[in-house]
Order: structure tokens, then sequence, then C-alpha cells
């Protein structure tokens, strides 16, 4: 079995698991088991037994057959050093996607409130720093680190040698995999910026950083938002950034600003990376490795066609709620 048709297949079956899951939940299975704590131990399971261990493990598998030692798969995973100039780079670089990422959430929203959709989310009661601390590691921790593995270590392994079909493939099933229309347009920005580091530096740590960064920044304002505190006066920031037409343009200027200075960073790492040997002079350069077109790349379309509708069918549920 070659490395694509494996990361295929696992990755498939990571999905179909997730999306089990996710139904479960729905309609209230483990809460019906006397579960105390529903969502924690979902988000559990589905980060660390699926995203983690079964990604891992269903690779696994199929490189032992092919006769693959540990390290040969840690590489393939992107388990790599990353060298100081390009995290000089990457610290800067995640403030940027973040900023980027919070407009195209902005818009994204807009856009579905005026189609009619008003299911957008369900905010988190922080009671108490406790709370607070107990989304950090559900919301920011666990995902940065699983999500990873399964949504851009695993794609890596079959589609590194494919250069830019590993960008837009990793964002496109990331996108889909949250099944909810409400992310659906951020997350696959978010999904090929993270790839794109990846690509460039070879080094799943990167995205591993941004990811919780992202997400703790998330986790981090909704608690500022409900508690204030010493750091009310953020709140009151971001308040005059949604609510006031100069707010608006305002926060439009600096999310331009901070797509452009991530374009241009991007740049410096590429041009980094050049040095170390690591790519091609030349920008998204196919390889003789890449053999398999993607109309013919059965796993991934299969895959992509059960986040679609599980996508729409969140879109339609939100639309008559």
């Amino acid at each position: 079995m070659t490395k694509r048709l494996n990361v295929g297949i696992t990755y498939f079956i990571v999905v179909l698991l997730t999306l089990l899951l996710r139904v479960a939940s729905a309609l209230d299975i483990y809460s019906a088991l006397g579960v105390e704590d529903a969502d924690a131990l979902f988000t559990c399971v589905v980060q660390i037994a699926i995203f983690g261990f079964a990604s891992v493990f269903g690779y696994c598998l199929s490189a032992r057959k092919r006769g693959e030692s540990a390290k040969v798969v840690a590489s393939d995973f992107g388990v790599r050093k990353v060298s100081w100039k390009n995290w000089l780079l990457i610290v800067p670089m995640c403030v940027f996607a973040i900023a980027v990422s919070s407009g195209i959430s902005l818009v994204w929203q807009l856009a579905l409130r005026m189609l009619g959709f008003t299911h957008i989310s369900s905010s988190t009661d922080y009671s108490s720093v406790g709370v607070l601390f107990k989304e950090l590691f559900l919301v920011a921790v666990l995902p940065g680190v699983f999500e990873e593995v399964a949504h851009r270590g695993l794609i890596y392994a079959g589609y590194k040698e494919s250069k830019w079909k590993f960008v837009l493939v990793s964002a496109l099933l990331f996108s889909l995999m949250h099944q909810n229309i409400v992310q659906t347009g951020y997350t696959f920005f978010f999904g090929a910026t993270i790839a794109l580091m990846m690509y460039y530096t070879g080094s799943i740590w990167p995205g591993i950083a941004l990811h919780i960064a992202n997400n703790g920044f998330s986790v981090i304002s909704g608690y500022i938002d409900q508690n204030g505190g010493a750091f009310s006066f953020i709140a009151t920031i971001q308040n005059w950034f949604y609510s006031s037409t100069l707010g608006l343009l305002v926060g439009a200027l600096l999310v331009i600003i901070c797509a452009g200075l991530l374009v241009l960073f991007f740049f410096l790492m590429r041009k980094n990376c050049v040095k170390e040997e690591r790519i091609s002079q030349v920008p998204f350069a196919l390889s003789d490795d890449d053999v398999t077109p993607i109309h013919k790349d059965i796993p991934f379309i299969l895959t992509v066609a059960v986040g679609i509708v599980a996508t729409l069918f969140s879109f339609v549920w939100g639309m008559t709620r």
C-alpha cells in the first residue's frame, strides 16, 4: 500500500469515527449514560483517541509492512527541529495569522446572518479561573496538538511530495473536519496558513504553536469579556471594533496590514528554507513522486463528500432553529 493510499484510508476512518461521536453527542447519548461532563469527554475522546492515536496507529500499520522505522514515521509526520531563524519569523506570524483569522471569522458570520443563519455559537460560562484553565486545556492544548497530528502530520505524510496539493488538501480537509458551517471560512485560511508553515519548515511544531495560540486567544478573550477585572479595557476595545463604524474600518485596515505582513514573512521563511536546501528554488514545483491526480484519489474524494454533507447539514440545522 502506498503512503498516499495509507493516509487516505486512515484519514477517512478518522473522519467517520469523529462524525459518529458527533451524532452521539447531538443525541445526548453521553448524558443518558450518566456522564457528568459530556462535552469534556467528547473532546478528550475525539482529540486523543481518534485524531491522535487512530491517525498514528492507522499509518503505522501500513508503514510497518513497508519496513519503515519509527524514525521514518516520525519524519513523515514532520517531527523535526525548526531553525531559530524560522522561529523568529513564526512568533510574529502567529499574531498576524490570528488577526486575519479573526477578521475572516467576523465577515463569515455576518454573511451567514444575512442569509438567515441564526445558530452561530454557544458561549462558555466562565464562572471561575478553574473553568478558564479547563477550557484552555480542552479547547487550546488538546486540539493544538492532536488536530495537528491528524490534519497536518498525517496529511503531510501522504502529500508532502505533492507540495502545493498538501497545502490545499490540508486546508480543505481541516475546514470540512469541523463539520460546522460557522467555522468553515476561517478554518480554511487557518489550515492553509499552518500547512504552508509546515511545507516550508518540514516541521509540525510551528503549526502546533500557532494552533494553541489561536485557540487560547479565543478562550482568554471569552473569559475577559465575561469577567473583565484588570483586563476589562481589552473587552472595551474589542466591543469598539465590533460595534462602531470607525472601529470596523480600523479593524479592517489592521487585518489588511496583518495579511500583507503575513505574506511578507512567508517570503522570508521560504528564503530561509531555500538556503537550508529543504525546498526547491521553484515555488511549489511538482515532484516526480506526485503520480496520483486528485480526481483519482478515491479516499480523498469520499472524505470531502462526507465533510460537505455534514457541513451542509449544520447549515440547514442553523437555518431552521
